[in-house]
């Protein structure tokens, strides 16, 4: 009777702590996913009592990227000049990330008429990418139903012997490589340390996938708005926002999509539309005009990866500083870093007890001034 009694104690004891265990897992998630949303974009100044300073330049709102996965020595000429055509019509600058030694036995080469078709897009203000080196993983290290994950396991010197040699091939192709996206996502933080190393400007290692599969993703990303830097590098990571390319059977598809740039757009965050190059079939490429068309209404920036991995390291390093005196609103900006900050805006609120404005530099020298009737004032630093 007591073992029984015991044992009864004893399960209620363990379900206790595993609902226990539960509810700090989902809290914790819940926290990790939204932190962006409770604290703000993290940068050094945004808003105050008279003034706003823009996240982004020439006043925009928001960020929208389009990355393009899996262009390679078999990908179609015709198939990138249709992509990139579309792009163009919507003044959008992709990032088509290539992978240099597909299989491990076809090299992306200088004469390819694929490459010849991205150099004339890069040329146009797109961008080329990384994709890893081979997208395969070793036959040794195959331990996942997913042979893409290329990165999965493997110790540092290889890691770093593949980002090497895939970046020295894109470069005897013709393209100055500065973002590195890692196949099926397989990135570690070593993968990321070596980037770093290897001064890549930016990664695009990790993804949140369309429900329900978003809580079923193991790599948690550290934010869904806004860049970020992983945990004691100086590497811009960016957060792809799921591939709705691969399931383009279902109507929920563009809704699903909407809703999600919806969301960032309201918060100022970076939307990364993700796909492949083999996704972009017509109806593929349907879905992407039908992106663009939605955020051609949006006040929304629409560069590049590299280009806002620049923009991103000069704006949060920016300090700034306010007084009136003598009806003049004083506004000090400090640059934290050698970077340009072309575009910068600043907005002023209603009701600054003030008519004038004059912005400072760091060393007290005149950038701007005018009217507080102006509203809002663009200018290069």
């Amino acid at each position: 009777m007591l073992k029984e009694i015991k044992k009864k104690a004893s399960r209620k004891r363990i379900l206790l702590a595993a609902a226990l265990l539960i509810i700090i897992s989902a809290a914790y998630m819940t926290f990790y996913y939204y932190r962006d949303l409770i604290f703000g974009p993290p940068v050094h100044f945004w808003k105050e009592d008279y003034m706003e300073i823009g996240l982004y330049p020439e006043g925009y709102d928001a960020a929208f990227a389009v990355t393009i996965d899996d262009v390679s020595f078999h990908t179609s000429p015709e198939k990138v000049r249709t992509a990139v055509s579309v792009l163009d019509k919507f003044q959008i600058k992709g990032v088509f990330f290539v992978i240099p030694y597909d299989r491990g036995k076809y090299r992306f080469t200088r004469d390819l008429d694929v490459a010849e078709v991205l150099r004339e897009a890069v040329e146009k203000g797109h961008e080329v990418g990384q994709h890893g080196l081979t997208h395969i993983m070793p036959r040794k290290s195959i331990r996942s139903v997913n042979w893409a994950k290329e990165f999965k396991g493997l110790p540092y010197g290889e890691q770093r012997r593949r980002i090497y040699v895939g970046r020295k091939i894109l470069k005897d192709a013709g393209f100055t490589v500065e973002g590195f996206r890692s196949p099926a996502f397989s990135a570690n933080f070593t993968t990321l340390r070596i980037l770093e190393a290897e001064e890549f400007l930016y990664g695009a290692n990790v993804a949140v996938y369309p429900p329900p599969l978003m809580m079923a993703n193991k790599r948690f990303a550290e934010s869904i708005y806004y860049p970020f830097y992983p945990e004691g590098l100086n590497l811009v990571e960016f957060v792809a926002h799921g591939d709705y390319f691969k399931m383009l059977h279902s109507r929920k598809n563009f809704i699903s999509l909407r809703n999600r740039f919806e969301r960032i757009y309201r918060r100022g965050g970076i939307f990364v539309l993700y796909t492949h190059i083999q996704h972009l079939d017509p109806r593929g490429l349907e879905l992407m005009r039908r992106c663009l068309e939605f955020a051609e209404d949006r006040n929304v920036w629409k560069p590049n990866l590299g280009e806002i991995a620049l923009w991103w390291k000069a704006r949060e390093a920016l300090w700034a500083g306010s007084e009136i005196e003598d009806d003049v609103l004083k506004i000090t900006l400090e640059k934290g870093n050698e970077l340009e900050l072309n575009g910068l805006t600043i907005r002023f609120k209603d009701d600054v007890p003030a008519d004038m404005y004059r912005i400072y530099d760091g060393f007290g020298s005149t950038i701007e001034q005018g009217s507080i009737e102006d509203g809002t004032v663009i200018f290069n630093y």
